[in-house]
Parts: structure tokens; C-alpha cells; sequence
């Protein structure tokens, strides 16, 4: 009776506790696709630019459905199968998909917010904007275009319209921005399952984790090649991409050099609803922060904790390969805790260990 009970309250404080994460993701992509309606700046230009005045490529190398395959889809599913299939852990496949969800709703607000207020010219914004290299359009021959005396032109000079709106979308590029986004975080994920950072040397790990980044940035120059951006352009995206990447995934998992690495951090849930809670007398409880919201600092080895777990349940004692619900909780030795010479710290209250997020 109490096992189904808690059960079902950890499921209900699970979706409170993570609704407003997901909520406030959902909140990013409505505004994306508010912002992305707006008429981004015209920025002064001249026709004797070299640097726009390239053709318009019709066909892309990586057009947006396989953009979207490639650094969405694809990280979506390698999460999940890890996570559900090998790491059998429910927590694992929750937090990789919201790190995942959370950089590239952030990659895309912030990418096409920079795009509308630079404005700048596409590498083929001439030919956008005077059809210089189209035939069916007439266009303006390329020798014969001059900017005003003592002046730059802008973009009441153009005889063609329909394409003239996403020319002045060339800075930051955003395919750049979301394949880093998503392979990045991927790669992020990989390296931390792998522990990349163990300090043996590994080879095929690295390649294992860098083989995403390298298909970010295949992507990243197919825009160059395309002259759908100006290689500044590539790499601010690059950059923009990656540092979300890197952002989203330490919201939900420890830092790389971690020997926890491959563990997500622990749920959020109040000491009440864990398993062997304390209205059960199991353990002992900590406030953090002093604002009244109490968790599990141990479950140790009751059989309580293997209840509800949403990991393999048929490990031995101390076995740490499991990924069950109750080993996100662990006691481990802190540099507060111990002396100089490496035994317990008898003058620190009640601090022989503390919850490790893992």
C-alpha cells in the first residue's frame, strides 16, 4: 500500500517539479516563432561589394528538413536508446531529452534575435536583391550597377522582393548555431556515458564523441559553399550553437571530469515522496538553503529504496553499474569532511558526507 502510494506521489511531484522546465521551453519556441515573423533591419550596402555579389544557390547542400534530421532527430534518438536501452534509466532519458529541447529553443531564440537586429547581407544578397545572375528575372548586369555619388545604396534600389527579406539574415548563421546546438550536446552526452576524461587515453572514445562535431561543422561550412554566409558568420554560429550545447547539458549532468559523469543528476523531489522517506523514520533529512524544502541525504540499503526503482534492481550491495532510482542519492567523502590527513573531521557537525547529485 505505501510502495503504490509513493509510487504515484513521486510520478505527481516529478511532473510538478519539472512542468515549469518544460513549460518555460515552450515558452522559448512561441517566442522564437513571434520574433521570426519580424522584418529584420535593412542594413546600407554597396554594389561594388565583392562579398555579396555572389549567385544564389537554388539548391542547398543541407536544406532545413535535413538540418532538422541531422542535429535534432538524430540526438533525440541516440539519447534515447542509450538511455532506455543500455542505461535502463527513465531519469536519464528525461533529462537528456529537456538538455536537448532546452539548447536548441535557446540557440533558436537567440540566433534570429541577432539575425533581425544586425541585418546584414547575405553573400548572394545582390542577386536577391537585382537578380543579377537570373535570366527569367532581366536583372541588372553586374557592370553596369553604381551606388549613388558620395553614397551607399540600400535596399529601395531592388527590383526583386520575394527573396529580399531573408537577405538581410546572413549574421549568425543559424543552420551553424543548431547543428551545434544539437550535435554538441550529443557529443557533450557521449563523452560524459564514455567518461572521455578518465585519464587512460582511449582513442576510440574521442572519436566516438567527436564524430558529431565533426558533422556540425561539415554543416557549418556548407552554408560558406552555398554563399549563404560569410564565414564570420559560420563561426559566430558555431559558437552561439555550442555554448548552449555545453549550457543545457549542465543544468542535468555533472561536469565531464566527474568520475559520476554518466549519471544524471538526481530527481527533484522532496524528502517526503522519495523512497523510505522519512514519514517512514528512514534516514536522515537536510534543509537545504534553510527554505524548508527537505531531501534524502542517504537510502542506503533498505528495501525501500529498490521499490521504485527505475533502474535494473538485481545488483548486489555497493555495486554502482545499476542505474536505479535510489543510487541518484549517494554518500561521498568531501574535501569539508576530511582533515589533513585524510580521516574524518570531527569538527564539522554532522557532515561525515552530503548528496551527491549524480
Amino acid at each position: 500500500m505505501f510502495s503504490a502510494w509513493r509510487v504515484k506521489s513521486r510520478t505527481r511531484e516529478l511532473f510538478k517539479s519539472y512542468c515549469k522546465d518544460w513549460t518555460l521551453v515552450f515558452i522559448v519556441l512561441v517566442a522564437f516563432s513571434i520574433v521570426d515573423q519580424l522584418e529584420p533591419f535593412h542594413r546600407q550596402f554597396s554594389v561594388r561589394d565583392i562579398t555579396i555579389q555572389h549567385p544564389f544557390a537554388k539548391q542547398e547542400t543541407v536544406p532545413v528538413w535535413l538540418l532538422l534530421t541531422l542535429s535534432f532527430l538524430l540526438p533525440m534518438v541516440t539519447v534515447g536508446v542509450i538511455a532506455v536501452f543500455q542505461r535502463r534509466s527513465y531519469t536519464d532519458l528525461h533529462n537528456g531529452l529537456l538538455g536537448l529541447f532546452l539548447a536548441q529553443s535557446l540557440v533558436l531564440i537567440v540566433t534570429d534575435s541577432i539575425k533581425i537586429a544586425v541585418g546584414r547581407p547575405r553573400p548572394d544578397f545582390l542577386d536577391r536583391c537585382l537578380s543579377l545572375y537570373d535570366n527569367a528575372y532581366a536583372g541588372t548586369p553586374l557592370e553596369q550597377l553604381n551606388d549613388p555619388v558620395n553614397l551607399i545604396s540600400n535596399s529601395t534600389i531592388c527590383t526583386r522582393t520575394d527573396l529580399l527579406r531573408d537577405g538581410f539574415k546572413s549574421f549568425p548563421s543559424g543552420h551553424s548555431s543548431f547543428s551545434f546546438g544539437g550535435l554538441g550536446f550529443l557529443s557533450m552526452y557521449l563523452a560524459g556515458k564514455l567518461h572521455l576524461f578518465d585519464e587512460r587515453g582511449h582513442i576510440y572514445k574521442s572519436l566516438v564523441v567527436l564524430a558529431p562535431m565533426v558533422l556540425a561543422a561539415l554543416i557549418a561550412t556548407s552554408r560558406v559553399a552555398d554563399y549563404r554566409h560569410h564565414w564570420q558568420d559560420v563561426t559566430a554560429g558555431s559558437f552561439i550553437g555550442f555554448f548552449f550545447a555545453v549550457f543545457a547539458y549542465r543544468q542535468y549532468y555533472p561536469s565531464l571530469a566527474s568520475n559520476k559523469s554518466d549519471r544524471p543528476f538526481s530527481p527533484r523531489i522532496r524528502e517526503d515522496f522519495l523512497p523510505g522517506g522519512s514519514f517512514l523514520g528512514l534516514g536522515s533529512s537536510n534543509d537545504r538553503e534553510g527554505n524548508g524544502q527537505r531531501y534524502r541525504d542517504d537510502v542506503g540499503d533498505d528495501e525501500d529504496t529498490r521499490v521504485v526503482m527505475d533502474g535494473p534492481s538485481n545488483q548486489s550491495p555497493g555495486d554502482d553499474s545499476g542505474i536505479g532510482f535510489g543510487q541518484f542519492f549517494r554518500r561521498e567523502r568531501t574535501d569539508e569532511t576530511l582533515n589533513g590527513n585524510g580521516a574524518p573531521n570531527k569538527n564539522v557537525v554532522g557532515a561525515e558526507s552530503r548528496l551527491i547529485p549524480i
